[in-house]
């Protein structure tokens, strides 16, 4: 017996009868259901039980504290607040997604601060050389 699935009001006789976006919706919400809850639900559907699941979702959209149950509600403003926010929120979600470039080289060392360094060394060079002199002379 083929399954049969009535998914937001719509039958289809099986998942390969849904249209592809159809079908991505209903399987993100299999997929959220917990291990046991998704093992029941295909036993059920395996053995061609009567499994009648209903879900509704509901979305209320509250802009400076007024509801609206959908952007078409909203007067123009108040939806344009929104979409910008909408917009905005998408643009930092995407963002915050993209791996950050990483250098492909260190950091170039400043001319004066190579001078530096070769001065440094230079100086402690001379510093070790005359303490080694001077702790000759004083064991004579």
């Amino acid at each position: 017996m083929a399954t049969k699935i009535t998914f937001n009001g719509q039958s289809y006789d099986g998942l390969d009868a849904m249209p592809a976006d159809v079908r991505t919706r209903y399987q993100a919400i299999v997929d959220a259901l917990g291990a046991d809850d998704r093992e029941k639900l295909e036993s059920a559907m395996d053995g061609g039980a009567g499994l009648r699941i209903n879900t509704t979702v509901r979305r209320r959209i509250r802009i400076n504290g007024k509801d609206y149950d959908s952007v078409e509600q909203m007067p123009a403003h108040e939806r344009e607040i929104y979409e910008k926010a909408m917009a905005k929120q998408e643009a930092g979600t995407a963002a915050a997604a993209a791996p950050e470039a990483m250098p492909s080289s260190p950091p170039a060392i400043d001319a004066d601060d190579g001078r530096r360094a070769t001065i440094v060394r230079v100086a402690l060079l001379v510093l070790a050389a005359v303490a080694i002199v001077l702790w000759l002379l004083t064991r004579r």
